[in-house]
């Protein structure tokens, strides 16, 4: 009984299991760099670069803290202890929007449509990310930070030709004589 509930889990899970798709750490590091430039991260006394925040994150004081966040600062920003911090947010934030864990982002949303929602001057923001990513604005999340397996090349197994067999072709036969017969039973040993 048991391991039929297990097997009948099992199935019901699976198709679930399939469809999982993980987040490419490459894209998901570029999409990250490109969304602290149009950020102003690096810019001097730009806030991310002095909250160590480079994706301008924000939060309030109702929300639990962010790993690594030392405070808020003006505005609702992080302030993260050190740069590492703030960038291993920032790829956590951009990694929920296709994994299913954000409320308000989804993967089937293009990156204009997560521009209006993440930057509040969503117009040069959305420039300056697509232009350094090359990307069109019309991309998905899902196709700019979603795992691609590379392309299978199958190709149509041919089976083998038939073998064939060359075998020299048979000798005449030759009639044996009285004498033969007599040297093969005259050498022969037991």
């Amino acid at each position: 009984m048991k391991a039929t509930l297990l097997l009948l889990l099992g199935l019901c899970l699976f198709p679930a299991v399939g469809q999982a798709q993980t987040v490419d750490s490459k894209k998901l590091d570029s999409l990250a760099t490109a969304v602290a430039h149009a950020e102003g991260f690096g810019t001097r006394h730009a806030i991310p670069t002095r909250y160590h925040n480079p994706g301008d994150l924000k939060s309030a004081v109702i929300y639990r803290p962010l790993p690594g966040q030392k405070s808020l600062g003006k505005g609702g920003h992080v302030v993260f202890e050190n740069d590492a911090a703030g960038w291993a947010a920032l790829r956590d934030y951009l990694s929920k929007m296709v994994d299913g864990r954000s409320r308000r982002f989804n993967a089937d949303m293009t990156l204009a449509q997560a521009s209006r929602i993440y930057a509040g001057n969503w117009r040069p923001w959305l420039k300056l990310v697509t232009q350094e990513l090359n990307v069109p604005t019309t991309i998905k999340l899902r196709e700019l930070l979603l795992f691609t397996p590379p392309d299978i090349i199958t190709t149509e197994l041919q089976p083998p030709p038939p073998l064939e067999l060359a075998f020299p072709p048979p000798s005449p036969l030759v009639p044996m004589t009285e004498d033969d017969n007599m040297f093969c039973a005259e050498n022969f040993q037991y």
